[in-house]
């Protein structure tokens, strides 16, 4: 691995990979573990899809440094029935980016202390664009705090939940979904 490129999370359904390169360099040598890719640009906050057709993007230099995330798409979950579907329960905070037959993007974003309703989420990647600290609410009553910091990205698992921003600041976060059914 490269300096521009860091591995931070590897399953068998996605790689999570730290893009970083300076001003006017031009990338060191990258082959991604699989194609589609999902770009995540921290600068801009826009979301680009990658696969085989597209895949020219990835090498080309630029003039400006660029600090990204790379959802690799590897496999799908198994596939589960989602009853309560954040972007259909609650579409004011839950927008689809992107979303195709195997794949969807979604930004989610609450406002300084704002609290949603109980949703759904399958398996995902999160990946954080502003500072995150949240108080959620189980579906089975349990309650839990978690944070991270702008600019990172994890891997959870499906989970039921109802989200409160414990923030004073809004919050923003993108949600890469990896579709079950034709595979990729």
């Amino acid at each position: 691995m490269s300096d521009s490129f860091q591995v931070s999370f590897e399953n068998e359904y996605v790689r999570i990979v730290n893009v970083s390169i300076p001003a006017g360099k031009a990338p060191d040598e990258y082959t991604p573990a699989a194609l589609p890719l999902i770009r995540i640009d921290f600068d801009s906050r826009k979301t680009r899809y990658v696969d085989s057709w597209s895949r020219q993007e990835l090498a080309r230099p630029s003039d400006q440094a660029v600090r990204e995330i790379w959802v690799e798409l590897k496999a799908a979950p198994p596939a589960k029935a989602i009853a309560l579907d954040a972007v259909r329960i609650d579409p004011a905070r839950y927008k689809i980016d992107f979303e195709n037959d195997k794949v969807r993007v979604v930004r989610l974003g609450f406002a300084a202390r704002e609290k949603g309703v109980m949703v759904e989420h399958p398996p995902r990647v999160l990946a954080t664009l502003s500072d995150v600290s949240v108080k959620l609410v189980f579906q089975d009553g349990k309650t839990e705090e978690r944070g991270a910091p702008a600019g990172v990205a994890a891997w959870l698992e499906g989970e039921t939940l109802q989200t409160e921003n414990a923030s004073d600041h809004p919050l923003e976060v993108v949600l890469i979904e990896p579709k079950s059914g034709r595979g990729f």
